[in-house]
């Protein structure tokens, strides 16, 4: 097997030995024969060092690669999981990069079969809104309404929940982003001009507006449905472990009087807030 070395493993490789070959020659110079004990005196403390640091290195990208094994199967656990209890007509769609990631689709399908919320309101569109109509279907009752502010985006996930014949229990709404008032601030979010909600929100999952809309983009959430919850309405808000995501949920938390805040320990980190 070849030996990678880091960058800085390479430096040391190159300037320590010139260093020792300088000092050695200046001890030389100044001690005459008895100096030259110092080379290999030197060189072994080196050599004993680089290969302890050689060591900690290799372990490091052994527990690293532990570590991204443990979380590849933990989300292969969660999507296999999904798929046995939903049984879906259709494959399920991918479930990296932007999609919500399987541990927080397994987090939420739970709710959902154990809680049975009448209605449940999702900030963004795809794959969850597809999980979550039919973990609504196996519960015999309850809509999802999904929020979605890209056009095409908005059209491909109602294609996708036609095609697995979910519409009585999924109603995807274009929900462009526009400046609106929250609190004392203008900020963008989802235009709630065309939602229909008939019944209180039970169950709130916020996934966007995508983080590159702007700073604390997931915010106006639950000022802008606060009023629409349920008595003991959940929030879910995904990318928990991203700085603005945990200012948001602490502020959530402080001005609307959440009865709890919990921080999920999923791969991306969500929080998890009743009120």
């Amino acid at each position: 097997m070849m030996l990678k070395f880091t960058n800085r493993q390479v430096r040391v490789l190159v300037l320590v030995p010139l260093a020792v070959l300088a000092v050695s020659a200046a001890a030389y110079l100044a001690l005459g024969s008895p100096a030259l004990l110092l080379p290999p005196v030197l060189m072994g403390a080196f050599v004993i060092w680089m290969l302890m640091d050689m060591r900690h290195h290799h372990w490091d990208l052994f527990h690293r690669d532990v570590m991204e094994q443990r979380a590849i199967f933990a989300q292969l656990e969660a999507i296999i999981g999904l798929n046995a209890t939903l049984k879906p007509k259709y494959p399920f769609p991918g479930t990296r990069g932007w999609t919500a990631s399987p541990d927080l689709l397994r987090e939420v399908v739970t709710h959902v079969l154990h809680q049975a919320p009448a209605l449940t309101v999702e900030a963004s569109s795809g794959t969850s809104t597809l999980m979550i109509a039919y973990a609504l279907e196996r519960n015999g009752a309850g809509h999802v309404v999904a929020l979605e502010h890209d056009a095409e985006y908005a059209g491909r996930t109602r294609e996708l929940i036609g095609m697995h014949g979910l519409d009585h229990r999924a109603t995807i709404v274009l929900a462009p982003l526009v400046k609106q008032r929250v609190g004392d601030t203008e900020m963008t979010w989802y235009d709630l001009g065309q939602v229909r909600l008939d019944v209180p929100i039970d169950l709130l999952v916020v996934d966007g507006p995508p983080e590159g809309t702007g700073s604390m983009a997931r915010y106006p959430a639950v000022p802008l449905l606060r009023s629409r919850f349920a008595p003991g309405a959940r929030v879910i808000l995904d990318d928990g472990d991203r700085a603005d995501e945990r200012a948001i949920a602490e502020r959530w938390k402080q001005e609307f009087k959440a009865s709890s805040c919990d921080h999920l320990a999923l791969e991306k980190g969500a929080w998890s807030l009743r009120f």
